[in-house]
This record gives structure tokens, C-alpha cells and sequence, in this order.
């Protein structure tokens, strides 16, 4: 068991978080969220922490940099990494990643599984994959420097001072301007090694998806229900148009869906498909027990 991570992944409304808390039962695990709208404190309808009424958050020994981390109980499981911050204090990969590894460390030392849950694919890709880059912090000098910029001159850019980046970038971050700068950015930082960092965990990743229109009437219900529920007194713009809400969240499903897509090494489960619970609980149950 020792080193073992489970991650569950896709896009939202999918049901993740209540599969992770079914397999955290079965399995003596603990939920860790992967989600870059809950790490802030409040609106908890409106990032969808989908916690009972009135559940207070329990505090942790676990100490990230000025504050202790905090944690909340639902069904027996714990779930971490809700409210870590407040909606004015900068938040960043870097900081989720110094705060998954405390309390992965933490969950594992207590001899149970850490289970990883949330749609945020860069918080995900910094457990599996090497990112030396997200403490490359902002260049500001440079970014001023290429605001103006053509995407085009900025591929090109990017392609003179790291061709293998460059290369590696999809259809849509050569047309994102942001995303081109930030890849400059992160090419001329000294601070990035060339050589994959390696990690000595033993991750199974699980993804749960659909098909883009059930996902957006998921989307549009999950809306609906948390109007119901009282998002108003968390968000009163944003719950008196339920339609600008839906189709927000119908843009996130859109990006979750292009990232995951290319993401390597995912089991994926559709989510409408026959026993697709049962398989993918015997699939953690064969990696669980045999790996």
C-alpha cells in the first residue's frame, strides 16, 4: 500500500466526488480535492463542494506555510483541501502542490489511501508528471514586453528559444496568447531542469466522463438544484441567471474535456454506460491488492 495514490478525474458533474467517497470507504481512504475553485474559503454551493448543511470544517496538525490546513468529515471519510485560503489571498499550483504533498504524506503515514478528486488537470498533472515549471514565477518586465504581440510572432518566439515546447504545444495553446507568453516565460527561467523529475508513487488514474450534451444537462441540473439549495445568499448575481451559470460551467466541461483528453494513463469510465461502478472498483480493487 505504501506510495499508493488514486486519482479520479474528468470533467464536472460527473460524480466524482461521491465515487471517491464510496471507494475511500471500501478501500481506507481519504478524499483530497483537485479543484481550484474549492480551495478558497466560502461559496460552497457555488464551487461545488456538495457538503452536508451547516458541516463545519475540523482543524488538521498539519502546518502550510502560516496556517494549519483544515479537513471535513462526510460519511466517515475525510475530505482535505477545501478552504485553504480566502477569495483575496493569491493561490497558485505551487501552493496546492506544497499542500497535496503534506497531506498525501500525512494520509500515507497513517497507512491509508489518498484519494485525489477534482477536474483541475495542471493540479493532477503536478503528481503524475514532472512541473518544475510552477515555480517559475511571473516575469512582469517580459510580459509587458509581449503584450502586444502577434500569436504568431510568439510561437515563433517560443520556437527559436525551445523548439521542443514548442512542438509540444496543442492546436489551441498556439492560438492563446496568455499561454504562449507563459510558455516563453518558463522557457528563459533558468530554474527549469531539462531532466524529468521521477516519483516514487504508484498512481492509478481513473477518469468519469460522458457525452457533451448529457454533461451539459447534468451541468444545467446541478445548477438548478444548487439555486435551489440557497447559492443566492453566496452569489446573487451569479444565481439570479441561471443560464449565464450554465453556460459557464458548459465552457469549463469544454476545456476539462480537451485536457483530459490528452492526458496519458487515464482509465477512462463512462459514466451512462452499464456497471461501469463495478468495473472500475474492481479495477482499483486489482491495483490495490496486487501492485
Amino acid at each position: 500500500m505504501a506510495g499508493k495514490v488514486l486519482i479520479i478525474c474528468g470533467p464536472t458533474a460527473t460524480g466524482k466526488t461521491k465515487f471517491g467517497i464510496e471507494l475511500a470507504q471500501k478501500f481506507n481512504g481519504e478524499v483530497v480535492s483537485a479543484d481550484s475553485r474549492q480551495v478558497y474559503v466560502g461559496k460552497n454551493l457555488v464551487y461545488g463542494k456538495d457538503l452536508p448543511p451547516k458541516l463545519k470544517a475540523q482543524n488538521s496538525k498539519l502546518k502550510w506555510r502560516d496556517r494549519y490546513l483544515k479537513f471535513y468529515e462526510v460519511d466517515g471519510i475525510k475530505i482535505w483541501l477545501y478552504d485553504i485560503v480566502s477569495s483575496n489571498e493569491p493561490f497558485n499550483i505551487a501552493f496546492w502542490k506544497e499542500c497535496a504533498d503534506l497531506v498525501i504524506a500525512d494520509i500515507t503515514r497513517r497507512h491509508k489511501l489518498p484519494i485525489l478528486i477534482g477536474g483541475t488537470g495542471l493540479y493532477l498533472k503536478s503528481l503524475t508528471q514532472s512541473l518544475a515549471q510552477i515555480s517559475v514565477p511571473p516575469n512582469l518586465l517580459l510580459r509587458n514586453e509581449l503584450a502586444d504581440k502577434s500569436v504568431k510572432y510568439l510561437f515563433n518566439y517560443l520556437n527559436r528559444i525551445d523548439s521542443a515546447r514548442a512542438a509540444s504545444l496543442n492546436s489551441s495553446d498556439r492560438k492563446n496568447p496568455r499561454r504562449l507568453i507563459r510558455a516563453i516565460e518558463i522557457s528563459l527561467s533558468k530554474k527549469v531542469s531539462p531532466f524529468p523529475e521521477r516519483t516514487n508513487l504508484n498512481i492509478l488514474q481513473i477518469g468519469l466522463t460522458a457525452f457533451r450534451d448529457i454533461l451539459y444537462k447534468l451541468v444545467d441540473q446541478r445548477v438548478a438544484d444548487r439555486i435551489a439549495a440557497g447559492a443566492a445568499a453566496e452569489d446573487p448575481r451569479l444565481a439570479a441567471n441561471s443560464a449565464s451559470w450554465g453556460k459557464s460551467e458548459h465552457a469549463i466541461v469544454r476545456h476539462q474535456l480537451t485536457w483530459f483528453k490528452m492526458q496519458p494513463h487515464v482509465a477512462w469510465f463512462d459514466i451512462t454506460a452499464p456497471h461501469w461502478t463495478k468495473k472500475a472498483i474492481g479495477l482499483v480493487q486489482n491495483w490495490y491488492n496486487n501492485t
